[in-house]
C-alpha cells in the first residue's frame, strides 16, 4: 500500500468518525426542536345554556379561534369541554379530559362548578386558569388552579362601596339561587360591608333568575325602593328583564349589576332601564380603553357579534399559557412556577398580577353608560 493509499484510508476513517457524532448531534437537535415546539392540548370550557333548548353561547370557542388565528405559531391546541348547568357534572368531565392526556385548562366554571372540582388541581396532574369563579373556596390555596378574577370578598366590598355613593336608604337585592356557592357568601359580605354606615335598609329576595315571571314579582318590585342590586351572573339575559321590570316602578332609581352581567343580551333586554344601569366590571369600558375596543372590534369583524365580557379573561388566560409554553415550560409544575415567579404579566388586554397563591390582585372599573357598550 502506497503512502497515498494510507492517507486516503485514514481520511475516510476520520470522515466516518466525524460524521457519526455530527449525525447524532443533528438528530438530538431535531428531537429537541420537536420536543420544545410540539403542540400542547388546552381544555377550554364552553357553557351549555342554563335554559333548556337555548342556543349555546360560542363566545369562548370563538375567543380561542381568534387567538390561534392571530398566533399561528402557538403550541396551543384546543380541547373543547362543554360545561353542563348541573354542578355535579363538572368534576367528572374534567377528570375524563385529564385521563385523555389534557394537562392544562382554561376553566370557565362558575363557583358552583369550580368548588367541587378543586381536588383535581391539588397534586400537579393538571393546571387550570379560572376566569369566572369568585368563590372564597379557591382563595389562598397552594394548588394548581390559578384565577384571573378577584374573589367575591374583593368584589362585594367594591359593590358595597358603589352603593354607599348612591342617594337614598332603601335597597332591594335580588339574589339568584342557581349559583348559591357564589351568591350566598357574596350577599353575606356585601350586607356586612354596607351595614358599616347604618344608612341602608336591605330587602333581600331570592329567586331563580333564569325562570322568573313578572307577575310573581309585581308586588315586591312596586314597593318603595331607592335602588336595586341584582346579585346574579352567568350573563343571563333575564337579568336585563328584571332590571326593566324594576325600572317600570322606579324610573329614576339606579340598578347595580355585577361584572357577570356584562353581556350585550343583558343590556338589550334591559330596554329603557339601560340608562340607569351601573356595572362594576373587571375591565374598563371599550370606549375608555383602546386595547379592549380594538379586541372587540376584531372579534366582531371576524364573527359578527360582540362577545360577553368573560371572554376578555379567556383571551388573557390563553396568552398567559402561550407565553409559558413559548418559554419552554410545558408541565403543570413548570408553568405554575413560571407564572408565580413574576407576579405581574403583561397581556394584550392589560396586566395580570398574581398573589403568592395564584389569585388575582386587581382593581375594578365602573361602567355607567352601558348604552355605549352596544355601539
Amino acid at each position: 500500500m502506497t503512502t497515498m493509499d494510507i492517507v486516503r484510508t485514514r481520511s475516510k476513517r476520520l470522515t466516518v468518525w466525524l460524521a457519526v457524532p455530527l449525525l447524532a448531534m443533528t438528530a438530538l437537535m431535531a428531537w429537541l426542536h420537536y420536543w420544545s415546539s410540539r403542540p400542547i392540548q388546552v381544555g377550554l370550557g364552553i357553557d351549555l345554556p342554563v335554559i333548556y333548548g337555548a342556543v349555546i353561547d360560542p363566545s369562548d370557542k370563538n375567543t380561542a379561534d381568534l387567538f390561534l388565528e392571530e398566533h399561528p405559531h402557538s403550541r396551543i391546541r384546543i380541547h373543547h369541554l362543554y360545561n353542563d348547568a348541573r354542578p355535579e357534572t363538572a368534576a367528572p368531565d374534567l377528570e375524563a379530559a385529564i385521563r385523555q392526556g389534557v394537562r392544562f385548562f382554561v376553566t370557565t366554571h362558575a363557583s358552583s362548578h369550580a368548588a367541587p372540582s378543586l381536588h383535581l388541581f391539588a397534586d400537579g396532574r393538571a393546571l387550570g386558569i379560572n376566569v369566572s369563579s369568585a368563590s372564597l373556596v379557591l382563595s389562598g390555596e397552594d394548588d394548581f388552579l390559578l384565577r384571573i378574577v378577584p374573589d367575591l370578598r374583593q368584589e362585594q366590598i367594591e359593590l358595597a362601596r358603589q352603593v354607599e355613593q348612591l342617594p337614598g336608604s332603601r335597597l332591594l337585592v335580588l339574589q339568584d339561587t342557581s349559583n348559591l356557592a357564589w351568591t350566598a357568601p357574596a350577599f353575606a359580605i356585601f350586607s356586612a360591608a354596607l351595614s358599616a354606615s347604618g344608612r341602608w335598609t336591605l330587602t333581600n329576595h331570592q329567586l331563580m333568575v333564569a325562570d322568573f315571571t313578572p307577575a310573581t314579582l309585581t308586588e315586591l318590585m312596586s314597593a318603595p325602593y331607592d335602588a336595586l342590586y341584582l346579585l346574579a351572573g352567568a350573563y343571563m339575559p333575564p337579568i336585563g328583564g328584571l332590571a326593566q321590570l324594576f325600572h317600570q316602578f322606579h324610573p329614576q332609581a339606579p340598578i347595580l349589576l355585577t361584572s357577570w352581567a356584562r353581556a350585550p343580551a343583558v343590556f338589550e333586554q334591559a330596554g329603557s332601564a339601560i340608562d340607569r344601569l351601573i356595572l362594576v366590571g373587571h375591565f374598563p369600558s371599550r370606549h375608555d380603553d383602546h386595547a379592549v375596543d380594538g379586541y372587540l372590534r376584531r372579534f366582531n369583524a371576524r364573527f359578527g357579534y360582540v362577545p360577553q365580557g368573560m371572554t376578555l379573561g379567556t383571551r388573557q388566560a390563553l396568552e398567559l399559557l402561550d407565553q409559558a409554553f413559548a418559554q419552554g415550560h410545558d408541565t403543570p409544575e413548570a408553568v405554575k412556577r413560571y407564572l408565580l415567579a413574576t407576579p405581574t404579566h403583561q397581556t394584550s388586554l392589560g396586566p395580570i398580577t398574581f398573589d403568592p397563591y395564584g389569585d388575582l390582585v386587581g382593581g375594578f372599573h365602573t361602567l355607567n353608560d352601558l348604552r355605549r357598550e352596544l355601539q
